[in-house]
């Protein structure tokens, strides 16, 4: 699961205990460890053993007696509105990294509590105690949970942890990340057909019907628009195959489907020969648990006479605006001849896909580049020149293959120009920057 999108709610140790309330302040009390005499309190040191990713240079350390401390987390003040929290339920991650300091034994404890208004707990996540015998040659442990189908009326999330032991055990990184855009992220997987472009024969499809000489795979006489080299070609005798697609099995919940009622587009490309007339029909259900029908998209047969152009030809359509209880979608495709030659004169289709985004903007905002003229197709214009130096900033032609043919060239005097993105206008509202949190990625040639 990618929880990429997460935000991490608990105060960090850069500011020591700052954040953190005591619940309970043992012998020798909490310590942040960066340069501790022995003895001393509330003093600091580095860690004494490498932590994994290399960044966390600093850790809270127990003592003797069982020390714990917790955050309270307000899902509102972060953010989170109650409507948020009770329809989307997203997954709630948490994780915490620990490890004894000395020889002589240590426990760690933790408990992370989701709950409603009144603070009353909806789920716990209190593991057993981890108990580490003699020795110091224990590496970080890393300990993670994700809250999952919670229910509604979480409104707050309360993180305890802490431990004892002679020298005690040191806790670090801590983390509790809300994942909302954790099955949107998934609606960017772009096809939830397998085996679309016949490029593992015809496996991953049932066939319905496989008339005249049958179904077959062929090689595309035209390429199509995404380079796909393979097709499906029907005979003189009605060829259908389909696809019946699980959707929980695909990672869309029942919740996510009912409540946030995703769109969900169907795209099919269908092509003629031109020596021979065929027929291409299509037919997608959007089918309850028990596989009944909720709705159909079923346009009339499409008929191509002989001589047609070979050019391949888009079927497209959307789903809106459903209704709750999609659980399977069903695709079903095919088609035929129309001078019953034998052989495979038929219909050929390829590049099939069902794609599921939700019915905001957390689809049609994606994957879009929000620089202006990036290659420099139109000069200079729509970006802002900082700095013009030497024969100033020109434009020119590739000298070496890329994908773009023309690009911006400095001179001997620094050459500078920047873009600067309005968000709001580019139609990302602040709920979605501020509550979905996307992955923002840039990158330059």
């Amino acid at each position: 699961m990618n929880f990429a999108s997460g935000v991490s709610f608990l105060m960090f140790l850069l500011d020591g205990l700052q954040g953190w309330e005591i619940v309970q302040n043992g012998a020798d009390r909490w310590v942040t460890e960066r340069n501790r005499n022995e003895g001393d309190r509330w003093a600091t040191e580095r860690n004494r053993k490498l932590f994994p990713d290399n960044t966390v240079t600093r850790c809270f350390v127990t003592y003797h007696s069982q020390c714990f401390k917790e955050q309270l987390i307000d899902l509102k003040k972060e953010g989170y509105s109650d409507a948020f929290m009770d329809q989307l339920r997203p997954r709630i991650k948490i994780s915490d990294w620990y490890t004894p300091l000395s020889d002589y034994g240590s426990q760690y404890w933790l408990s992370v509590e989701l709950l409603d208004q009144e603070k009353n707990p909806i789920r716990t996540y209190h593991p057993y105690k981890v108990f580490f015998q003699q020795g110091s040659d224990y590496p970080w442990c890393q300990i993670t949970y994700v809250f999952r189908d919670y229910g509604p009326g979480v409104r707050f999330i309360r993180f305890t942890h802490g431990g004892m032991g002679w020298s005690g055990i040191r806790v670090t990184n801590s983390s509790v990340e809300i994942c909302p855009a954790a099955e949107r992220l998934r609606c960017t997987k772009p096809n939830l057909l397998k085996n679309p472009s016949a490029q593992d024969g015809l496996r991953g499809w049932k066939i319905v019907r496989s008339g005249g000489d049958c179904w077959v795979i062929g090689e595309n006489w035209k390429p199509i628009p995404d380079s796909v080299t393979s097709c499906f070609v029907t005979s003189y005798g009605l060829c259908l195959k389909r696809q019946l697609i699980d959707l929980n099995k695909e990672g869309y919940s029942e919740t996510f489907m009912d409540q946030v009622q995703p769109h969900i587009k169907i795209s099919d490309w269908y092509g003629p020969r031109w020596d021979c007339g065929s027929e291409y029909q299509i037919c997608v259900e959007l089918l309850d648990q028990r596989k009944n029908p909720i709705k159909t998209f079923q346009p009339e047969k499409v008929i191509l006479s002989f001589k047609s152009s070979e050019q391949w030809c888009e079927m497209s359509h959307v789903f809106k605006n459903y209704g709750p209880g999609v659980r399977f979608i069903r695709f079903t495709h095919g088609g035929n001849d129309t001078q019953f030659w034998a052989g495979h004169y038929g219909i050929r289709v390829t590049n099939s896909s069902v794609v599921i985004y939700p019915a905001d903007e957390s689809f049609s905002l994606t994957y879009r580049n929000l620089l202006k003229n990036p290659s420099a197709q139109e000069g200079l214009q729509g970006w802002e020149i900082v700095a013009d130096g030497g024969d100033r900033w020109v434009t020119g032609g590739n000298r070496t293959t890329f994908p773009v043919n023309t690009c911006f060239v400095t001179s001997y005097g620094l050459c500078l120009k920047q873009q600067l993105t309005d968000l709001n206008k580019e139609g990302y509202s602040e709920t979605f920057m501020d509550q979905v949190q996307p992955h923002i990625k840039i990158s330059d040639w």
